[in-house]
């Protein structure tokens, strides 16, 4: 496989292009589907803190007895949906039944083994580079994989994917401690479903994430680092692929990928 996907036209999925595209051109539409899901336990925090100045006592000690009694709930939901054996573990050291691809991506960069991982790697600006594990297809599943940014800007997994057709669902995190989720119809539009910040990524070129995405139905829960930060619904593709990725928004990016387990749900 030789696919180098642009993103001359998909400049929100990463970065600077995904901030300027939440925070500029359509802040009340993605404000409004963020406030439809369930919320981060920062956020849920703070939808807590505007109720006490509206409600009082009584309401305050009720709203934020829900925010925790739901930051419980999911913290148990990943706790219940990792317990037993996955159904793929891969060390990601070499080759596996999974099929990853391996490949030389236009420009430099792409798909290969070497030192223990899985490496993704992207030298042209504004390119994203996919590894797709082909002989994968997961419909309702917890997945997870440690994430470790050597350099560059954005790295994640990618799930429920067609990649003949570049249907598929991104989550990304970057370097300055930013995650996103998004939604690809093709190699050229996309929509984004989740943009935010989280205290719970460790920021910065070498340090080693264990994402997680936990995908029952329409509902999609995403975890950094054993955390709960988002969840959002959307019924856009229900089963497919799974893969990883690197993406470059202005600096040659190279990500190494250990450990993909994913669990039947």
């Amino acid at each position: 496989m030789t696919l180098l996907l642009s993103l001359a036209i998909l400049l929100m999925l990463f970065g600077v292009g995904l901030i300027f595209y939440a925070g500029v051109l359509r802040p009340a539409q993605l404000r409004a589907a963020a406030s439809a899901t369930v919320q981060s336990i920062q956020t849920a925090s703070a939808h807590a803190a505007t109720a006490t100045a509206q409600a009082g006592a009584a309401g305050t000690a009720t709203t934020t007895a829900q925010a925790r009694a739901t930051a419980t709930a999911l913290q148990a939901l990943y706790t219940r949906s990792i317990s037993g054996p996955p159904s793929l573990d891969d060390a990601l050291n070499q080759q596996s039944a999974a099929n990853w691809d391996i490949y030389n991506a236009q420009g430099g960069g792409g798909c290969a083994f070497g030192g223990g991982a899985l490496h993704a790697s992207v030298l042209q600006s504004q390119f994203y580079v996919p590894c797709f594990a082909h002989a994968t297809d997961f419909s309702n599943f917890a997945f997870e994989a440690q994430v470790e940014l050597q350099k560059g800007d954005q790295a994640g997994l990618i799930f429920r994917a067609n990649d003949a057709t570049s249907q598929l669902y991104i989550f990304s995190i970057s370097k300055a401690g930013m995650y996103s989720l998004i939604v690809s119809k093709d190699d050229r539009h996309s929509t984004p479903l989740i943009n935010d910040t989280s205290q719970a990524i460790k920021t910065g070129s070498g340090q080693i994430n264990l994402l997680t995405i936990i995908a029952q139905g329409a509902i999609i829960d995403l975890y950094i680092n054993k955390q709960f930060v988002n969840s959002v619904h959307d019924n856009s593709y229900t089963s497919g692929e799974i893969g990883v990725f690197a993406g470059n928004t202005g600096d040659n990016t190279d990500a190494a990928f250990n450990r993909v387990r994913v669990w039947n749900l």
